[in-house]
C-alpha cells in the first residue's frame, strides 16, 4: 500500500475554484487502475494546543486556506501512471494562477492501521 498526500495552499476567496478542481479529479481516481482510496481535508483554523501556539485562537496563523489531497494506491507504479496522466496535468495547471505553496507530494508507507468498518477507519 502507498499513502500519497499532496498538500497546498491557496488565497482565501478562491477556495472554490480548488473544491471543482479536486472534485474533477477525485471523479478520474474512481477510475484509475490501483487506486484503493482517497479523501480531501481543508483547513478550518489551527489547534493552538497541538502547535504549541498556547493562548492564541484557532485563526492564529492560518492567512491562506490550505489542502491535503490524500490518496491510497496498491502499488507505486498504479499512482505514478495516474499522476503522469494527461488530465491530471490539466487539472493541476488550472490551479497554477491561485496557489500560494506547492502543490508538493509526501508517499508513505502505511506503518500501523485501524481496524476498517465500512470502508472508513474506526
Amino acid at each position: 500500500m502507498v499513502i500519497g498526500q499532496t498538500m497546498f495552499s491557496v488565497r482565501h476567496g478562491t477556495e472554490h475554484r480548488v473544491e471543482r478542481a479536486l472534485q474533477e479529479l477525485a471523479a478520474l481516481l474512481r477510475e484509475a487502475d490501483g487506486h484503493v482510496g482517497h479523501r480531501v481535508l481543508r483547513s478550518f483554523g489551527m489547534s493552538p494546543l497541538g502547535s504549541a501556539l498556547c493562548g492564541e485562537g484557532r485563526e492564529a496563523g492560518l492567512g491562506e486556506i490550505h489542502f491535503v489531497f490524500e490518496t491510497e494506491w496498491t502499488s507505486l507504479e498504479a499512482h505514478d501512471a495516474f499522476y503522469q496522466g494527461a488530465q491530471v496535468r490539466r487539472i493541476y495547471g488550472t490551479l497554477q494562477s491561485i496557489l500560494t505553496g506547492g502543490p508538493f507530494e509526501v508517499l508513505y508507507d502505511a506503518l500501523v492501521e485501524e481496524p476498517q468498518r465500512d470502508g472508513a477507519a474506526v
